[in-house]
């Protein structure tokens, strides 16, 4: 009788614990297929990888020291619960969240903060912040398993924003203990992070596949498995989401009215990207008696812009009217309720003032001007933008001779002495990223790339204002004077109208309702590779119809 008896309890414990605790294996289940114009350099090694590959699908496998704030994008918790910044500004004290493994079961350590902190500044490394790294970290100290300290040459107020998934992918942890076993030759065939993906494989020129981890902090799965897949053309990524080969599909703004004609959902995630227009060489000496020079100039075609008409009928309303440039509602230090307010008014739709600006400024017939009309990948829609604007210019007199330039051959013209561009407006861009200063610093410093302002020998009155103020943000410490130095640095570029916003643009996503429900993406990353852990089932949570 002890055996039937004990055999009966036995079954009756399993049998309530499979009742009470389903296995995860039990909750995940099928395959969410994503489909991608591009997967970047299609590596799995986070040194070898900019932001876009990043982001679409490193972020899945790998976690970031600093993370996301979910709700209002930006910058908030990752591998790091926290961190703080000395007295005297030049040591960040990060803490690390306990109970972080990585996909082999070996733990995630402080050790291993520093490890990776020190591969991406390596000779190895092709990190676009990897030369800023090197020269602003002065060195990394273990304080125990769960605190690393990273030590400064200056003040470095910005540092977690640079190691947060919110803005580059230098924050990318990876695991010390198994790169130093197996080289690194085999990590990149069989790589290991810590996030809520594992690698399972990778096609190059095709696809890359994860599986799902049991547990995770950041958003346990509830697909089992996860696939990436790299379909160039638009119009086959959009097919596929209709017949349901693919869940979720990248598309344009061109194609939104279709795929929502098509049935399908689609999801605008806002907060992305500015498109914008900006002249060079302004301040040259021998541009002095060219229309563009003058300020109140350019503030006329900014006028003469129907910022509206373009939100409505370039981007097909999934757009919005921008704060100033390369600031978002969640860019940190900033003022964002006054530069909202300015915003409405400075970029108005006023064609009459506009034209009496001009005329004010000796060109009552207009002026003939040279516009270079380009597209940083990913934003096709940036050459509908540039046309449409140029073609409001005319409209008050401008005689646009408009040409266009694959991306490709557009940046090489901004170095060295920018000789095809003196004179020329051009179309831009800018991303969503919580730091403002990185961006201003490469367009208006004197001896960055752009040099918008004035170079290091020629630094204009304005130029050398701007030079001053950023200087001055990045040693200050106390909030409230950091937040009115990026005021002023903002004004002082919204004053000079040589970096106009147009709109503030979105990601955009076509979604098959029956293959995943409702969720949400994060503001101001276009990409979805911190979001795919959040995704669920269609019988989880349905779209609202």
């Amino acid at each position: 009788m002890i055996r039937p008896l004990a055999r009966a309890i036995a079954l009756a414990v399993a049998s309530f614990v499979v009742a009470v605790a389903p296995t995860l294996a039990q909750d995940q289940k099928g395959t969410l297929v994503f489909a991608v114009e591009s997967l970047g350099a299609q590596t799995l090694d986070p040194i070898l990888e900019g932001r876009p590959g990043n982001a679409v699908y490193q972020a899945a496998m790998y976690d970031s020291l600093v993370g996301f704030d979910l709700k209002k994008g930006g910058v908030g918790p990752g591998v790091a619960e926290r961190w703080e910044l000395s007295a005297d500004g030049m040591t960040w004290t990060f803490f690390i969240r306990p109970g972080q493994t990585f996909h082999n079961g070996d733990k995630l350590t402080a050790h291993d903060v520093k490890f990776s902190l020190e591969r991406q500044m390596g000779p190895g490394s092709l990190a676009a912040a990897a030369a800023t790294m090197r020269r602003t970290i002065k060195s990394i100290d273990v304080v125990d398993d769960l605190t690393v300290k990273v030590n400064t040459t200056s003040p470095q107020i910005s540092l977690p924003a640079g190691l947060s998934r919110a803005v580059a992918p230098e924050g990318a942890i990876m695991p010390k203990n198994y790169i130093e076993k197996v080289g690194e030759e085999e990590f990149r065939k069989k790589p290991i992070g810590s996030g809520p993906w594992k690698f399972v494989r990778n096609v190059p020129g095709d696809r890359i596949e994860f599986t799902a981890v049991a547990k995770h902090w950041r958003g346990t799965p509830s697909f089992k498995d996860l696939h990436v897949l790299l379909v160039p053309e638009e119009s086959t990524r959009v097919a596929m989401v209709r017949t349901g080969e693919a869940a979720i599909a990248s598309i344009g703004p061109e194609t939104m009215l279709s795929a929502s004609r098509a049935g399908l959902e689609v999801l605008a995630v806002p907060g992305t990207m500015q498109a914008i227009f900006q002249f060079y060489g302004t301040w040259k000496p021998e541009m002095k008696d060219q229309p563009i020079a003058k300020a109140r100039v350019r503030q006329a075609l900014s006028l003469a812009i129907d910022r509206k008409q373009v939100i409505e009928h370039v981007m097909n309303g999934k757009a919005r009217m921008p704060y100033p440039f390369a600031t978002f509602v969640y860019t940190d230090y900033f003022s964002a309720d006054r530069w909202e307010k300015w915003a409405t008014e400075a970029y108005r739709y006023d064609p009459a003032l506009a034209k009496k600006i001009l005329a004010e400024e000796g060109y009552p017939n207009g002026f003939e001007l040279k516009f270079a009309n380009t597209a940083l990948p990913g934003t096709q829609f940036m050459i509908d933008i540039g046309t449409a604007i140029a073609d409001m210019w005319t409209k008050i007199g401008i005689k646009v001779t408009l040409k266009h330039y694959e991306w490709g051959s557009f940046p090489p013209m901004e170095r060295g002495d920018q000789a095809p561009l003196i004179g020329w407006g051009s179309m831009y861009r800018t991303a969503g990223r919580p730091d403002a200063t990185w961006r201003y610093n490469g367009a208006f410093s004197p001896d960055s790339t752009q040099r918008l302002l004035g170079d290091k020998d020629n630094c204009p009155e304005t130029c050398q204002e701007f030079v001053k103020t950023y200087r001055a943000l990045l040693a200050e410490l106390d909030r409230t004077k950091r937040t009115a130095l990026t005021d002023r640095m903002v004004e002082l570029v919204n004053n000079t109208w040589t970096v106009v916003p147009i709109l503030e643009g979105m990601g955009y996503y076509a979604i098959n309702t029956k293959k995943v429900g409702q969720f949400d993406a994060i503001t101001g990353r276009h990409e979805l590779g911190d979001v795919f852990e959040r995704i669920p089932r269609p019988e989880q949570k349905p779209w609202k119809k």
